[in-house]
């Protein structure tokens, strides 16, 4: 079983995307629990910002790395340096922008304070560089271990910052939070880069072929990061321009929760794109079929404890949570719920087209879907605020699942419920095999 191969990896896998959980814990206890809603709005459209740029130059540089560094060739470091001179131009170009127009942006979002906020913005774009451009490249080889460590430093450093600063007395604002970030990132840059030097290997001018296929491979990658984009971050930023950065806190109170649905797309990433890459080059499509229907099957039966404990016990988890704040949001964290049925099957199909070299598709159906995003969050939001947002995100999410499924057969790769369900033996020796590693321990 080709996943079986992975499995002490996936360990690593699951512990490092695990990381994203806790940081998600510290942030709901230390930051959302206690800071002004005002504050905590206004850093939330900050850090969607700098998630949606960083998200940008991954697309159009760091994705093509990933794909091409993950096949097996023994000479790749034209395809680094080619990869490193776009992501940094972009990364370069992206915070000027964001600078010179910071105004602009914070009279859309309804949000004056953000202007002074946003002069962080090429701060914080170069702290994590290095970091973003390591991670990629230890997942490409499936350094699993020091991925953990590289992410641990970030996603565990953040909140035991937080805690310290707030014995002390110095934590109120929005800009305090940054200043955390800055440091957590830097020292991850540092450590990223320390952990996979032996995997950099630079040349001063890369082939001119090596750039363009880079460049060609990115450019419909971006298509498809900008659809993600637009419907995992346009929800905050039209609910602001709508309402303000105090209704963007009540809607992060419970968003929050979903990143376990992220934490699960990104494990889906890091294992599915690879071994799908190498699959197809060599001609292995009833292997590469098999991959596809277990990582759906694997994921849903994952997520379905989750499904039940935001429907069943939604406002008790944000009253012990928050103590009496932000209850209202409840009903929002119980529409989330629905993403267990289209989060397992979205994750896996996009990554599917990716290994498979059909980065053109994703992004068709992330323009499509783009465009479709935009009016449901722009309906929802006018007429419902932000249990509307809620209901819109998993809509788009849905959507995606049914266009990237669509896109599968097309290849003929076809999902069926028979064919998602005789997988489930597979979930049983996967289990077992755990259970043997750990008695044989």
């Amino acid at each position: 079983m080709e996943f079986g191969k992975h499995l002490g990896k996936g360990l690593w896998g699951i512990a490092d995307k695990s990381l994203a959980v806790a940081y998600g814990v510290g942030f709901v206890l230390l930051v959302i629990r206690v800071l002004p809603k005002e504050e905590l709005g206004n850093f939330v459209l900050l850090q969607e910002l700098f998630l949606v740029m960083s998200g940008l130059a991954n697309a159009v540089a760091l994705q093509p790395l990933l794909k091409f560094a993950a096949e097996e060739r023994e000479d790749y470091k034209d395809t680094i340096t080619a990869s490193l001179y776009i992501c940094l131009s972009f990364v370069v170009v992206s915070s000027g922008l964001t600078v010179l127009f910071r105004y602009s942006i914070a009279d859309l979002l309804n949000s004056p304070a953000l202007s002074s906020l946003l002069l962080y913005m090429p701060v914080l774009m170069a702290a994590s560089f290095v970091r973003n451009f390591v991670l990629i490249l230890l997942q490409s080889k499936l350094y699993m271990r020091s991925l953990f460590w590289t992410d641990a430093v970030h996603f565990l450093g953040f909140p035991i910052l937080v805690w310290v600063l707030s014995k002390f007395g110095r934590f109120d604002t929005a800009e305090d939070l940054v200043h955390i970030s800055l440091a957590t990132f830097t020292v991850s840059s540092i450590l990223g880069w320390w952990l996979s030097r032996s995997l950099i290997s630079l040349t001063l001018r890369p082939s001119r072929e090596e750039f363009l296929k880079v460049w060609d491979y990115g450019k419909f990658s971006l298509g498809g990061i900008v659809s993600y984009l637009f419907y995992s971050k346009a929800d905050s930023f039209i609910l602001s321009a709508f309402t303000g950065p105090v209704q963007v806190a009540v809607y992060t109170s419970v968003k929050i929760f979903i990143r376990i649905y992220e934490m699960v797309t990104q494990v889906v990433q890091m294992f599915v794109l690879p071994i799908t890459s190498r699959l197809s080059s060599r001609g292995e499509f009833d292997r590469l079929k098999a991959v596809v229907e277990k990582g759906i099957a694997f994921t849903t039966i994952g997520l379905v404890p989750v499904s039940i404990l935001f429907v069943a016990f939604a406002p008790i988890l944000l009253d012990v949570l928050y103590q009496g704040r932000y209850a209202e949001a409840a009903p929002m964290l119980q529409v989330f719920s629905l993403l267990t049925l289209f989060v397992p099957v979205h994750a896996v199909a996009t990554n599917t087209l990716m290994g498979l070299g059909r980065a053109k598709d994703v992004f068709v159906v992330g323009v499509v879907t783009s465009i479709l995003s935009i009016i449901i969050y722009y309906v929802l939001a006018r007429f419902f605020g932000p249990l509307g947002i809620s209901i819109g995100f998993v809509c788009v999410t849905g959507l995606f699942a049914f266009f990237f499924t669509k896109r599968l057969q097309s290849l003929g790769i076809r999902l069926t419920a028979r064919k998602l369900f005789n997988r489930f033996i597979d979930i049983q020796m996967f289990t077992k095999t755990l259970f043997r590693r750990a008695n044989s321990s």
